[in-house]
């Protein structure tokens, strides 16, 4: 789980490089000119770092915490669509690959047996 999401980090990141290089500006990162405040900026990366914090401390929820942060990323994504629609569809297909990854590990815990 802490590596896909730090993949998902790094994502993001390049999202970000991507959208500064072509000109063309996310509503999460604002215009050059008029930037988002740095919460909005940051935000996909909070998400993202929650669920590693929660990994690497061994949260039980972890993958619920992780589809959470996936359906917010792709609420991020969303936003972009009818704006910069194949930088929503990188943002989207990011989201949906963690919110899979999350879901795989909702299956891989283990249960008490009856």
């Amino acid at each position: 789980m802490a590596v896909t999401w730090v993949a998902v980090m790094a994502a993001w990141a390049a999202i970000w490089n991507a959208s500064v290089q072509i000109g063309l500006s996310t509503w999460w990162l604002g215009a050059r000119g008029d930037p988002q405040p740095v919460l909005v900026r940051l935000l996909p990366f909070v998400l993202a770092g929650t669920v590693v914090v929660a990994a690497l401390n061994q949260v039980k929820a972890t993958p619920w915490i992780g589809i959470a942060a996936g359906v917010g990323l792709g609420s991020i994504a969303l936003g972009d669509v009818g704006r910069v629609d194949r930088l929503a569809l990188v943002e989207g297909l990011v989201a949906l690959a963690a919110i899979a990854v999350s879901a795989a590990a909702v299956t891989g815990r283990y249960r008490r047996a009856p």
